[in-house]
């Protein structure tokens, strides 16, 4: 044990700026996630003491008067990207990106996939709990199931291209594509909840609901996921080994 103990004072002696910056990089999103927690709770509260029923309505009327032929058909493939049958072609795509990218991160696409799932799974269960009843039927304009509260569209938007966005981020050197990338996957989230109002199977509050929810799960899988690849490199090292390699 005291052997241990010694060995990893010395490693922090010799590696601690890294062991800094880890530590800040789990800081900060610790408190982003904490602050997305206590907003969705808030939100929880409210909805359940009848106090967001003006904003809702509000909001509603006024995207439902944009509703068009023309515009319905965008916003149902808009709807369409967030949906399961998009992501199952687009996560394939992204891992055969990452491999001709090299270094091995076709694996990233396992943890694309790890925070969409996980996502959805927490969502169906938020949902049980909850039970909020979706909009009048008469106001849809696709068909949907299940409670409302909060959008699994919203939250797994933002899961999903949220954890695109921390890759693009991380791994696209071109300054400019890498901005394009953002705006454009960014608009994708946004595009996503606003259809989810439009079509009528939703409320506001459940898409901010959703996007606030997917936003502190995002953080926690990125949290667990740089906390598993520090363990790895570190125990890499240890062995003389590439960790990029194992």
């Amino acid at each position: 044990m005291i052997t241990a103990v010694r060995r990893f004072v010395r490693e922090l002696k010799w590696h601690k700026n890294e062991y800094v910056l880890f530590i800040v990089s789990l800081i900060i999103p610790g408190i982003i996630c904490l602050f997305a927690l206590n907003a969705f709770l808030e939100i929880t509260e409210r909805l359940q003491a009848q106090q967001l029923v003006k904003f809702d309505d509000l909001i509603t009327e006024f995207v439902y008067t944009f509703r068009s032929d023309t515009t319905t058909s965008i916003v149902k493939f808009i709807t369409d990207v967030g949906d399961v049958q998009a992501y199952a072609i687009i996560i394939p795509c992204v891992a055969v990106l990452l491999y001709y990218r090299g270094h091995h991160r076709w694996k990233l696409s396992l943890q694309a996939t790890i925070v969409l799932l996980s996502a959805t799974f927490l969502n169906i269960g938020i949902k049980s709990l909850i039970s909020r009843p979706r909009p009048v039927e008469d106001m849809r304009l696709v068909i949907a199931h299940s409670y409302s509260f909060p959008s699994g569209h919203a939250m797994s938007a933002i899961a999903f291209y949220g954890f695109l966005i921390y890759l693009t981020y991380k791994y696209v050197p071109n300054m400019v594509l890498k901005i394009g990338l953002i705006l454009i996957q960014l608009s994708l989230i946004l595009g996503i909840g606003l259809s989810r109002v439009y079509l009528g199977v939703h409320f506001p509050t459940d898409v901010v609901a959703g996007f606030v929810a997917g936003l502190f799960w995002l953080i926690i899988c990125i949290i667990v996921f740089n906390f598993i690849n520090f363990y790895r490199t570190r125990r890499a090292r240890k062995q003389g080994l590439n960790p990029d390699t194992n």
